[in-house]
C-alpha cells in the first residue's frame, strides 16, 4: 500500500473500548490491503467483529494508563513482527504504547476525540499527547486539530505536521433493522418527536436545552426523548419537574438500542457549550434521518452544514434552538427535506471507507517523509 514499502504496511492498533465505527475502519483497512493486527477487548461485540472479518486480533483487556503487563505484552508484539506504524486508540492505548516502544524503529500514531484537557503544564499530556515522539496525531474533525496547534507557546508547540484531521466515518449498515416503538417510552404515535442524547456533563448544555423547550408555545404535540449517561440527574430531574413541558418530557438514562430508536425522531438537539469533537450521537441521528440542530462549537458545524442539513446555533441560546424547533414543526416539507440531506451528508461525506481511506495516507505519508 506505500511507494517506499515492496510489502503491505504492518500496523499494530492498540485499543480499549472501541466503538462500532472505530472498528469497521480497521476492518475496511483490512480489506484494502492493509497489514493489520489490533490489542482489543475480549468479549465485547467489537472484538468479535474483528474476528469474524478475519482481522488478526490479540485479546486484551486494557484498563490502566500505566500497566506493566500491557507493556510487555505490547513491546514482544512490536519485537516479534516488523511494524511500521504503532496506531494508538486512547489515553490509556497512548501511554502503554508510547513506554513499550521505546528504542524500538516505529512510527508513532495517536488519537484524538475531544477538545481540551490538555496541556504544557501537565505530566500526563506529556506522557501521551505532547509527548515529542509521535509522528502524526488523528483528529476526528479540524477543530480538535486546530486546538492542539494553539497549544504552547512560541518555541513550546507541536510541530505542524504532527496533527492531521481524519473525519471518523460511520456504516449505516450496522443500524439496519425496524425501528423501535417509542410508545415504551411513553410517547403516542403521531407526535412530533424532539430527541437530546448525549453523555450529559456538563459541557453539553443540556440545560439550555431544557429551557428550549420551557418556552414552546403551549399545547403543540411535541414530546421530548431525553436520554445518556447522566441524563436523568438530580438537576435535570428538577429542571424538567418545573418545565411547562413535564408531561410531554421522556427522561432516561443510557438506552442501548438509540440507533433504531432514533428511527421514530424528527429532530435531534445537541446543545455543547464547548469543547464538542464529532459527535456520533448526531452521527447516528443524521444516518437515521433525523435533522440535527447543533451548536457553533468544535467539530458539529463540521458535520452539519447550515440550513442544508440541519441548523447550527450559537452555544447557549435556548431561543435560537427553540425557535429551529418550531421551523421544523411548522415546515413539515422543510424537514422532509432537510432529513433526506442529513443522511445523505454521512452516506457521501462520512463513511468508513473515507476514514480508512484517509487514515492510509496518513500512514503512507509519514513512511515517506
Amino acid at each position: 500500500m506505500s511507494s517506499t514499502l515492496d510489502r503491505p504496511i504492518r500496523v499494530l492498533c492498540i485499543n480499549g473500548e472501541s466503538d462500532p465505527a472505530e472498528t469497521e475502519s480497521f476492518i475496511e483497512m483490512h480489506r484494502m490491503g492493509i497489514d493489520i493486527t489490533v490489542l482489543t477487548w475480549p468479549g465485547t461485540g467489537n472484538h468479535d467483529a474483528l474476528v469474524a472479518a478475519g482481522v488478526p486480533t490479540i485479546a486484551y483487556k486494557l484498563k490502566w494508563k500505566i500497566s506493566p503487563p500491557c507493556i510487555r505484552l505490547i513491546r514482544r508484539e512490536l519485537q516479534r513482527k516488523q511494524y511500521d506504524v504503532l496506531h494508538m486508540l486512547d489515553k490509556r492505548a497512548g501511554i502503554n504504547g508510547l513506554m513499550a516502544s521505546i528504542g524500538i524503529d516505529i512510527k508513532l500514531v495517536a488519537y484524538r476525540g475531544i477538545i481540551g484537557n490538555v496541556a504544557y503544564w501537565s505530566p500526563q499530556s506529556w506522557l501521551y499527547l505532547l509527548n515529542p515522539r509521535l509522528d502524526r496525531i488523528i483528529c476526528v474533525c479540524d477543530a480538535i486539530r486546530r486546538s492542539l496547534l494553539d497549544l504552547g507557546m512560541p518555541g513550546l508547540r507541536l510541530r505542524r505536521d504532527v496533527p492531521v484531521t481524519v473525519h471518523k466515518g460511520h456504516k449505516p449498515g450496522l443500524y439496519e433493522g425496524e425501528a423501535e416503538d417509542l410508545a415504551q417510552f411513553g410517547i403516542p404515535d403521531g407526535a412530533f418527536v424532539v430527541a437530546c442524547t448525549a453523555r450529559a456533563v456538563p459541557r453539553k448544555g443540556i440545560p439550555v436545552f431544557i429551557e428550549a423547550i420551557n418556552g414552546l408555545p403551549k399545547g403543540l404535540n411535541i414530546h421530548v426523548l431525553m436520554a445518556g449517561t447522566k441524563m436523568d440527574s438530580p438537576l435535570h430531574r428538577e429542571l424538567v419537574a418545573k418545565n411547562s413541558y413535564a408531561e410531554n418530557i421522556h427522561l432516561h438514562g443510557f438506552l442501548k438500542r438509540m440507533p433504531w430508536i432514533l428511527k421514530g425522531v424528527d429532530v435531534s438537539v445537541l446543545p455543547s457549550l464547548k469543547r464538542e469533537g464529532l459527535p456520533r450521537a448526531m452521527l447516528e441521528a443524521m444516518i437515521a434521518g433525523v435533522v440535527p440542530i447543533v451548536t457553533n462549537s468544535g467539530g458539529s458545524p463540521e458535520l452539519v452544514e447550515n440550513n442544508v442539513s440541519g441548523f447550527v446555533v450559537e452555544p447557549g441560546d435556548p431561543v435560537a434552538i427553540r425557535e429551529k424547533i418550531l421551523q421544523l414543526y411548522n415546515d413539515r416539507e422543510l424537514l422532509k427535506r432537510m432529513s433526506a440531506a442529513a443522511r445523505q451528508r454521512v452516506l457521501t461525506d462520512f463513511t468508513v471507507e473515507k476514514t480508512a481511506r484517509e487514515t492510509i495516507a496518513v500512514y503512507e505519508d509519514m513512511l515517506s517523509s
